[in-house]
């Protein structure tokens, strides 16, 4: 593979985004990888959505998922492949359809949609670690895992500017949500 498209973070070629390596070290292989898991998780989205029901290993895995994704959190490809694999079992044995796809789609379309999108992928990114990290403590919140399947979800959506920026807005209220959770996980674990 010799092309990529990263531009989740401040040191991006050209502030644009990396297209042949990332300037982080990040192969275009490992974007590759990211991004498909990161479709496999909207699609595993779109399953709990399309039943209702957001069971909490399914919720722990959008948020393990996203983390998983995070710009220099993970480089192994066996790693990723192993957990799109975990991913793709889960969204089988929900009823979701695991069919390949080119995750390119995630950064096409209209500038102002795609932007939309990717500030909502990336809110969720930065949510996730704060969920993880809280989740190893043993603290969980079923609102911030049922709002990982539903913004997820949205992302997958063919919407428009009116129906995508409420929930890009809503990211900031659970993030916070989450940040209240991960900061109580740690004062009850380890003290002021």
């Amino acid at each position: 593979m010799s092309e990529m498209f990263c531009f989740q973070c401040q040191q991006t070629a050209g502030g644009s985004g990396c297209v042949r390596t990332g300037v982080c070290g990040k192969q275009p292989e490992t974007a590759h990888l990211q991004d498909a898991l990161v479709c496999r998780l909207i699609r595993l989205a779109e399953a709990c959505q399309a039943r209702q029901e957001y069971p909490p290993e399914v919720t722990r895995l959008l948020a393990d998922g996203l983390f998983t994704t995070l710009t220099n959190v993970n480089f192994d490809n066996e790693a990723i492949r192993a957990f799109t694999a975990r991913v793709e079992d889960t969204l089988r044995s929900h009823g979701g359809d695991v069919r390949e796809e080119d995750p390119s789609w995630l950064w096409r379309g209209e500038t102002d949609l795609v932007s939309l999108r990717s500030t909502l992928l990336f809110g969720l990114k930065g949510m996730a670690a704060y969920a993880h990290h809280a989740m190893v403590l043993g603290y969980e919140d079923e609102e911030i895992g049922r709002f990982f399947a539903k913004a997820l979800f949205a992302v997958g959506e063919d919407w428009d500017m009116e129906q995508l920026l409420p929930i890009v807005m809503e990211v900031g209220e659970k993030t916070l949500r989450c940040m209240a959770l991960l900061d109580r996980a740690n004062t009850e674990s380890y003290g002021t």
